[in-house]
């Protein structure tokens, strides 16, 4: 439950202090929807006295348990509810440990299909005048590693990729085709393909050969759809 509380025997001569209480990991900043979050505390120096963690979400309280390492430290295991800003207090003898309360940001797990892309980059083009850029918006995906691998006709592509804004969810891709063919786009959220990937781009050589190739695409999906219509 929460407030998780337990009673810290004497492992030093000093005086109690919540001031001497060490508490480290990046689950005092972050975790992520569905994981037990961890975290160290130690309370060597400060004494005999009672340890309690409490983590309040926005609407819900987060699930906290201590295990005692029987000399002095505890792990801390967080267990939110829901996703969003959380507030972790831990107290030592009813007095904040140093950096208490702690914000802690909780993200929802990685969901690549709310991944979207979108951009000249992974369209079919004109080699003179193609437009290598595309967008990759991850908002509302959950906390994830963005991916992006280009193979061309003889490899593998450099991608560079840049965010928008520092704090924003949307990452700008480019890349710089160099001579006319296939180019096999794949772009991965935490390992799994976004909607759409791997993206096909076709760059051609002349205009009228991505013309040719739009208007063979074109005829090839309304006879797929007027067969769909007559089964």
């Amino acid at each position: 439950g929460s407030p998780f509380k337990v009673t810290v025997s004497s492992t030093t001569t000093n005086t109690h202090s919540a001031s001497r209480v060490i508490c480290s990991g990046d689950g005092l900043r972050m975790g992520i929807l569905g994981k037990e979050i961890k975290c160290l505390i130690d309370t060597r120096a400060a004494g005999p006295g009672e340890l309690t963690a409490y983590c309040q979400g926005s609407t819900k309280t987060a699930f906290c348990r201590l295990f005692d390492h029987r000399d002095g430290t505890f792990t801390l295991f967080i267990k939110p509810q829901e996703s969003g800003k959380h507030l972790l207090t831990i107290k030592y003898n009813d007095d904040d440990v140093p950096g208490s309360p702690y914000t802690l940001k909780v993200s929802g797990p990685p969901d690549a299909s709310k991944v979207r892309v979108s951009g000249p980059g992974i369209e079919h083009g004109v080699l003179s005048t193609f437009q290598s850029h595309f967008i990759c918006d991850t908002k509302g995906a959950g906390a994830g590693q963005l991916t992006v691998k280009i193979r061309g006709p003889k490899g593998a592509f450099r991608v560079e990729m840049q965010r928008e804004h520092l704090q924003d969810r949307t990452i700008i891709c480019r890349y710089n085709p160099t001579e006319p063919g296939d180019y096999l786009i794949s772009v991965k959220w935490s390992d799994e393909h976004v909607y759409g990937s791997p993206f096909h781009t076709h760059i051609f050589e002349r205009q009228e050969e991505l013309d040719r190739f739009l208007h063979e695409q074109n005829a090839y999906r309304q006879a797929q759809q007027q067969w769909r219509d007559e089964v």
